[in-house]
This record gives structure tokens, sequence and C-alpha cells, in this order.
């Protein structure tokens, strides 16, 4: 069985843990999941290979603060590796991802 990749987005976390409503929600997300997060697992993808992950964020239209910004941060772990302890095959420490431009 191929590793697995689990991720989750979530919007204005900040916001949130001030008390407030998030500005949006994604839309892709799953029916127990609150509207500002999103979680997938997906196959690791060979060398060179890409995999993709839609994950649509709608704005509220009832939304005040228009100005600030709304953060999107990004988890992610590797299936069944225990956390705390992410190591690749060799005990050598896991490089940290990069945005696919």
């Amino acid at each position: 069985c191929p590793p697995e990749l689990q991720l989750a987005l979530e919007a204005d976390s900040e916001r949130r843990l001030r008390g407030q409503q998030p500005r949006g929600s994604f839309l892709e997300r799953g029916p127990a999941e609150p509207e500002h997060r999103i979680r997938a697992r997906l196959e690791l993808p060979r060398p060179q290979e890409r995999r993709c992950v839609p994950a649509t964020f709608r704005l509220h239209d009832d939304i005040r603060d228009k100005l600030r910004p709304i953060a999107v941060t990004l988890s992610f772990a590797i299936a069944g590796t225990p956390r705390g302890r992410r190591r690749g095959a060799r005990g050598t420490a896991l490089p940290p991802l990069s945005p696919a431009l």
C-alpha cells in the first residue's frame, strides 16, 4: 500500500481564536468539517508527478473586514507516522514542502 499524505487547510484561524466568525468557507469540505477547514488524503506521488486537491474558498456576502488578508494555513503529515517523529526511510528528517509554481 503506497504511503498517503494527510493535509488540512484552515482559513482565518486568528479571527476564530478571537471568537469571531470566519469570513468565508471551503466548498469541498466534508459534512462534519467546520466551514473554515478542509481535510484531504492523497497517495504520495512518484518523483516529478503532481497531485491536486481542489480547495475552493468562497467569501461570505456579509463580511465587514475587507482590508485584512485571510490567512490560510496548511498542515500535513504522512499517514501512519507518529507525531513528533517524522523521519524518512533512512532515518533522515523529511524536508519541508515547497509550493509548486
